[in-house]
């Protein structure tokens, strides 16, 4: 392959990719805060033109500012009018730039890049998006360059000469092609423009439907305007030609003419627009957002069945958890960060359940209950907590050691992770042995969860020396994941901990009734 065609590909994918890896981090830096910033900078046209001008500023490409746009309305941080106004604000930003600006972004692509995996390599797990963020502006400045290099390339072929000069005599046709032409020609920083068109496009066509509509709304708005200004062009030529002497100078008015011309006849029109859009591109159902399936309000005035459902919700959690548990060992077998991300979506999922059945029986508890029936919510409250604090400690604990183990490498001694694999099942298997006495409310099974759980202490203790014997005799990979090995040995004993509580809780009131009926008996 042509290596100019390589650079070009290769812009692409680095854009692309630096686009993505920015707009992710940039959510994970902002949080919640990114949705109010962008909510106060587009509470009026005004604002929201001035927040599209000054992005293409910091950004120094319109294109670029335009691509973060189509992220964001994916993500519903922005809406459709929005959008549109902000990318009417970027393309006059834009102009402001090749006219004011003289420093080019390729000359810091490489120094960003080198800053930004500085930060993702030395900060903390928590802070790596920041330098995951510069990373991904290094990379988007670095495929920009690439781009520009690649077109510069174009500027001698005959062929697109010759071309040019078949389509003189037809204007209309030569608007449609010269676009593409006259950037490959004559300008590296037109041909980003065309060539981010469609990176645009293949950005949109991954993140959905509202990028679908963002993104065609930025090409409605350049069409609509060239197809108005061509029956003017003559005007407009003589137009420009009064605002400066110099060519050169005379094309970056006319860039801003334009934009800001197209800027002024649009802006009110945006809604009307959006509607048009939006018939065209209309929005896919979205997913069905996760929420409890049992618990219902309207059976609150009749305890004994509120309970069965919220019992029900309970066990559906537990599901989750006891997938949580079960995945996090896989997590560390196959080093494996798809299966990570799935934890964590349960865990959103576990934390869902718990705040909402926890609401749920506080309800309940403003009903009439009988002895049995608050004894039955205290239950389930206490199964609920050790539920989420056992989702806690996967998704916050255990996952953590998973991501340095796969950032730095490391690979535990063929025995120890045998080891840890055993203690991992005999871990879940009580687990299920706890649920399975919820459900059945089988006393025999909650006095043998906690026999494991005995069990499973001197286990890890046994389990521990195993691992200091291992280091004594200068086993390297023992002495590389000692620490992990040892945090990871802890955490599935205070899962095991949370796991018996349930059991503790029965037990012990099985104890007192037991006595409360021998002393009656007594007395009788």
């Amino acid at each position: 392959m042509n290596l100019t065609w390589v650079t070009l590909f290769g812009g692409i994918c680095l854009l692309i990719y630096g686009l993505h890896i920015t707009r992710e981090n940039l959510q994970k830096i902002a949080g919640d805060r990114l949705r109010n910033i962008l909510s106060k900078l587009t509470e009026n046209r005004l604002f929201t033109f001035l927040t599209g001008f000054f992005m293409a500023l910091v950004l120094q490409s319109s294109s670029a500012a335009i691509a973060m746009v189509v992220g964001f309305a994916s993500s519903v941080l922005l809406t459709l009018t929005q959008a549109m106004i902000i990318i009417l604000g970027a393309d006059i930003g834009t102009t402001i730039t090749v006219q004011l600006l003289a420093f080019h972004v390729a000359d810091y692509s490489l120094l960003l890049i080198i800053i930004g995996f500085l930060l993702f390599s030395f900060l903390g797990i928590k802070k790596q998006a920041y330098g995951l963020f510069i990373l991904g502006i290094g990379f988007i400045f670095l495929g920009m360059w690439q781009m520009g290099e690649a077109g510069r390339s174009f500027k001698n072929s005959q062929i697109l000469l010759l071309s040019l000069q078949l389509l003189k005599d037809y204007a209309f046709v030569s608007l449609l092609i010269s676009a593409l032409l006259t950037a490959l020609l004559q300008s590296s920083a037109a041909s980003l423009g065309i060539i981010l068109s469609f990176a645009h496009t293949l950005v949109s066509l991954k993140l959905g439907d509202r990028a679908k509509q963002a993104a065609f709304a930025h090409i409605f708005l350049k069409v609509s305007g060239a197809i108005l200004i061509f029956p003017f062009l003559g005007s407009f030529e003589t137009l420009v030609s009064w605002t400066a002497i110099s060519e050169s100078r005379q094309i970056a008015n006319a860039h801003f003419l334009f934009n800001a011309a197209l800027a002024i006849l649009f802006i009110p029109l945006t809604q009307i627009g959006a509607s048009f859009i939006q018939k065209l591109f209309p929005l896919k159902p979205e997913p069905e957002a996760f929420r409890p399936k049992y618990l219902d309000n309207h059976v609150l005035s009749t305890p004994s069945f509120a309970f069965g459902q919220a019992s029900r919700e309970v066990i559906r959690m537990a599901g989750i958890v006891q997938e949580m548990l079960e995945k996090s060992m896989v997590v560390f077998r196959k080093n494996d960060l798809i299966v990570l991300a799935d934890i964590e979506k349960l865990e959103e999922r576990s934390d869902i359940l718990y705040r909402e059945i926890k609401k749920y029986l506080l309800q309940l508890s403003q009903q009439t209950l009988s002895p049995e029936q608050a004894s039955q919510q205290s239950d389930l409250i206490i199964l609920t907590c050790d539920l989420e604090n056992i989702g806690d400690v996967v998704a916050k604990s255990i996952l953590p050691l998973a991501k340095i183990k796969i950032e730095k490498k490391l690979f535990f001694s063929e025995e120890g992770f045998k080891e840890l694999r055993e203690f991992h099942e005999q871990v879940v298997q009580n687990f299920q042995l706890a649920i399975s006495a919820f459900t059945n409310q089988n006393l025999d099974l909650y006095k043998k969860v906690l026999e494991n759980k005995e069990h499973l202490l001197h286990v890890e203790l046994h389990l521990r020396e195993n691992h200091l014997i291992r280091l004594r005799h200068g086993i390297k990979e023992a002495f590389d994941t000692s620490s992990l090995h040892i945090e990871i040995l802890s955490h599935f004993g205070k899962i095991n901990s949370f796991i018996s509580n349930i059991a503790y809780q029965i037990l012990h009131k099985e104890n007192d009734n037991h006595k409360e009926t021998a002393s009656s008996s007594r007395a009788y």
